[in-house]
């Protein structure tokens, strides 16, 4: 199976409307991006469903992780994995944007993502934070 241009574009702007709501804190419209049953796998645990991903994100936002943060996301890699499914690869980039700029983290999402009446959502979405940044971490 193969995906249309316009299901890749879709996807990308899924996996991009994600980061722009984690950088504006909307943390409805982020947990939206998921099915209801939907999964974020992170270095920091597994949440499934949209009320343990909010309460992660939540707790995220409030113990100050995202302020200042800005995420650019890039090397996407879209394959179909049936007529109604597919696979997302891409690189993640965490910076800091209020104070003078430096890179806070990077890593690789990899995600499931599914056609729905609503369009795509993620099923799956894990991120892979790269190790040098607790490397970093370490250091201080």
């Amino acid at each position: 199976m193969s995906l249309s241009v316009e299901d890749k574009i879709t996807i990308q702007e899924l996996s991009n409307a994600h980061v722009k709501y984690l950088d504006a804190h909307d943390i409805d419209a982020w947990a939206d991006c998921w099915l209801p049953g939907g999964k974020f796998i992170a270095t920091y645990g597994t949440f499934e469903g949209h009320e343990a991903i909010k309460e992660f994100i939540r707790g995220h936002i409030q113990a100050g992780k995202e302020d200042g943060a800005r995420h650019v996301l890039t090397n996407y890699v879209i394959e179909a994995d049936g007529d109604d499914r597919a696979t997302v690869y891409s690189l993640v980039v965490k910076i800091q944007v209020e104070k003078p700029p430096f890179i806070i983290a990077t890593g690789v999402y990899n995600d499931v993502v599914v056609r729905t009446a609503d369009g795509w959502k993620f099923e799956s979405r894990q991120l892979d934070v790269d190790p040098g940044v607790f490397a970093a971490a370490e250091q201080k």
